[in-house]
């Protein structure tokens, strides 16, 4: 197989992934006291998704990660926009719906940037509530491993001068550590100050304990391995220009960010060691 066709293979794993996480937060928000509410997430949830779904969960798959990055995500992206910031990018959006689920103001450019092929399937399965879109919705079909990226987005109308909100979440354990420092030296060289970071990334553990045996071979077996993990995600932020406040799941579900409502243990397993993170640009 030629390395062309290997990454070929990768981005349609990713991209299928990218729905599996869909159909867990259907699943979290069906439940009588759901932590993260997507009412959304059941349009994107198709047969297909929920037997992909069904199969990581009994190779032991989490949904903590997936539901806490969620709710945290929803909040401080709340604030931010709260305190004036108006432009938001969500990179690897896959199947995220906080640009039609969240009041976001008309004033807001929320950009999407995925794989082709990626946003416009969204797109499709959520045309019954395209009206709900409050806000100005900009796609960019990119790889994010592709230098270009960058230049692809100021195309599409974004500005650098301007304060942004990033999210990438759910993408770090796809990357190898060399196309992720390179993802974070171009979020940093496009964002002005006054800029926030939301972000999530597996812990190192979650690749020692056994418990996760499994399910990373599971991963590994259909094509997209977990690669990614750190010991100390805020300090790696820190050295990036980013001062970050960063919990693992343990820590949040322990009452340790005071801005989030403490996820249930339901949500926070041993085995699922994992970061979640908020960052702003130090200058």
């Amino acid at each position: 197989m030629t390395d062309t066709a290997r990454q070929d293979d990768k981005s349609e794993a990713v991209k299928e992934t990218s729905f599996i996480t869909a159909v867990i937060r259907a699943m979290e928000n069906d439940l009588p006291d759901p932590y993260l509410v997507d009412r959304h997430a059941t349009l994107l949830s198709t047969p297909r998704s929920k037997m992909m779904a069904e199969e990581a969960l009994a190779a032991g798959g989490t949904v903590g990660s997936v539901i806490v990055r969620g709710r945290f995500g929803d909040l401080a992206l709340t604030e931010a926009v709260a305190e004036g910031i108006t432009q938001v990018v969500c990179l690897a959006a896959g199947s995220d719906t906080r640009a039609w689920r969240l009041p976001l103001p008309e004033s807001t450019r929320f950009f999407e940037v995925d794989l082709p092929g990626q946003l416009e399937a969204k797109e499709e399965l959520l045309a019954s509530v395209e009206d709900q879109l409050t806000c100005r919705r900009v796609c960019l079909s990119a790889d994010l491993r592709d230098e270009t990226w960058p230049r692809q987005l100021e195309a599409a109308g974004y500005e650098p001068d301007r304060p942004t909100v990033w999210i990438i979440e759910g993408l770090l354990p796809y990357l190898q550590l060399d196309h992720f420092t390179r993802l974070i030296a171009n979020v940093t060289q496009l964002s002005s100050r006054g800029s926030v970071l939301l972000i999530d990334a597996p812990h190192a553990e979650f690749y020692r304990d056994p418990v996760n045996e499994k399910f990373l071979a599971f991963m590994k077996s259909r094509g997209s391995a977990f690669q990614l993990g750190l010991e100390d995600f805020g300090t790696f932020l820190g050295e990036r220009g980013w001062q970050a406040e960063a919990y693992t799941l343990r820590q949040l579900s322990e009452g340790a960010c005071t801005w989030l409502p403490a996820p249930p243990e339901r949500l926070c397993p041993s085995h699922d060691h994992h970061w979640v993170a908020r960052a702003h640009l130090a200058s």
